[in-house]
């Protein structure tokens, strides 16, 4: 099937995972009061890694020497995957939104593997150490269907390993917008004037 299997709840560590409990239902309440909490996406900042994979908006694939880009929509979100190029030690990788991607061909499939993601970027709220790493395996299963298979690997905040499977259909006729993030907390006022809002962060 080109359908990939639904995504396991994330095996977090019973400290780790009351804590994400917790604040799924905080998230839940405050949405259900119309009072949503502020995310990352509120301040405009982009998703990372992993959840652009996600791809909530199309997203570009272009190969050239050396290297794979990916280009997310939303947030005009740009990832280098370095090929044949040994991973960094974590330690030596300053902690990003998308982190240091090395790859490498094995026959038809992309393996790349990804560390030194910042702390408080997380996909689906799920909390992580700077000891994670990604794992993906990408390839076509059918001629316009991509999967990207995502292992995350964290000592810290996991009890095992978490996989789960984003996938995507090719659409050639589109061409990827613009998508800048201007509504953050500056904003100009009725005079024109930039201004800063201030408030509980």
């Amino acid at each position: 099937s080109t359908m990939p299997p639904p995504a396991p709840q994330p095996p977090l560590k019973p400290e780790y995972l009351k804590e994400w409990q917790t604040k799924l239902q905080a998230a839940r309440e405050a949405d259900a009061k119309g009072t949503p909490l502020a995310t990352n996406a509120t301040l405009c900042l982009p998703e990372g890694m992993p959840a652009m994979m996600g791809a909530t908006f199309p997203m570009e694939i272009l190969q050239s020497r050396g290297q794979v880009t990916v280009i997310e929509e939303a947030f005009t979100q740009v990832r280098r995957i370095f090929l044949d190029q040994p991973q960094k030690a974590i330690e030596d990788v300053e902690p990003g939104f998308y982190g240091h991607s090395v790859g490498r061909w094995e026959g038809d499939t992309l393996v790349v593997d990804t560390v030194g993601i910042k702390e408080s970027v997380r996909y689906q709220n799920v909390p992580h150490s700077d000891k994670m790493r990604i794992k993906e395996r990408i390839h076509l299963v059918a001629g316009n269907i991509l999967w990207d298979e995502i292992t995350i690997e964290d000592p810290v905040t996991l009890e095992k390993p978490w996989a789960f499977t984003f996938a995507y259909r090719r659409n050639p006729d589109y061409k990827l917008l613009e998508y800048v993030c201007e509504d953050n907390r500056e904003y100009a006022d009725e005079g024109g004037l930039q201004k800063i809002r201030i408030g509980p962060r």
